[in-house]
């Protein structure tokens, strides 16, 4: 095993596994795996997914994995935490903040184990996706300016993609394929647009897609099964839980990010939902 480069937030290694010697075991931060050779299969969460070359998978801390080796294999991994995505913000505020690219992957973080085994199945993506790993190993021969941030912006990049074959590939199962293409399309404006409390507003929802207010929650409902107002109070909740388990952001600054009126209010929902409060959640899933 090699690693080429070590930071606070980011190490990437090359690994060779010849046989199955590693128990199941998790880590204490993101993973990206690239498989760079052979042929077996990543057990992750007990769930067994062919790989083979140029498959991609999306590990979270919260994965159990480990490979079961048909042919000798050699893997990329990128190791990332959560402050890869996170800034502090004034020194006399001395606030933790998270950068818009966090935003843009929650939807990510929360719905990858959705997706079975490797998650980018287009082609040419996947060219693109071992292209960016081999200029990302490349980087460890450099010593010139740049090579930490062009590496930081490598790993967006394939991050990029990565969330991008995610949400093709969790579309609402519906009636028909222009039926599809609408609701996926009001979702789609609401993952854009889950920080603008006006924006959300089902009138102006029904505004941008040229529909009556009632029309537009009418149809969602039918296509869905439930409301256009529950699926956003749901959606926010399920942030609020990526929120918990991959940055340091205090509850009552979640609950502000997110419109909840405080904290308070964002335990009681969050209860409602899922059986505990949003502190006693996080205080369990980080093991406290």
């Amino acid at each position: 095993m090699t690693t080429y480069f070590q930071e606070p937030d980011l190490a990437m290694t090359v690994k060779q596994v010849q046989a199955n010697n590693s128990p199941p075991h998790r880590h204490r931060h993101f993973e990206i795996v690239s498989v760079l050779s052979g042929r077996g299969k990543h057990v992750i969460n007990d769930n067994q997914f062919d790989y083979t070359t140029g498959d991609l998978f999306l590990l979270t801390p919260q994965d159990l994995h480990t490979f079961k080796v048909a042919i000798p294999s050699e893997f990329c991994i990128v190791d990332f935490t959560g402050s890869f995505f996170a800034f502090i913000g004034s020194p006399e505020k001395d606030q933790f903040q998270l950068t818009p690219l966090f935003e843009q992957m929650e939807y990510v973080f929360h719905n990858h184990h959705r997706i079975k085994g490797n998650i980018i199945a287009d082609e040419e993506d996947r060219v693109w996706a071992q292209l960016l790993i081999k200029r990302l190993l490349s980087e460890k021969e450099q010593e010139d300016y740049g090579k930490e941030n062009i590496s930081k912006n490598i790993v967006f990049l394939l991050l990029q993609l990565i969330a991008r074959h995610i949400r093709r590939q969790l579309i609402f199962p519906l009636k028909t394929p222009r039926a599809e293409r609408m609701v996926q399309g009001i979702v789609n404006f609401v993952h854009q647009h889950i920080y603008d409390k006006e924006a959300l507003k089902v009138k102006n929802i029904a505004h941008h897609f040229h529909k009556s207010k009632d029309h537009i929650s009418l149809y969602f409902k039918q296509q869905t099964g439930t409301t256009l107002k529950e699926y956003i109070s749901a959606y926010k909740l399920q942030l609020v839980k990526t929120r918990l388990l991959y940055s340091e952001l205090s509850i009552s600054g979640v609950a502000a990010e997110l419109d909840f009126t405080d904290e308070s209010h964002l335990n009681k929902l969050f209860k409602r939902r899922f059986g505990v409060t949003a502190s006693a959640y996080r205080k369990k899933a980080k093991g406290a």
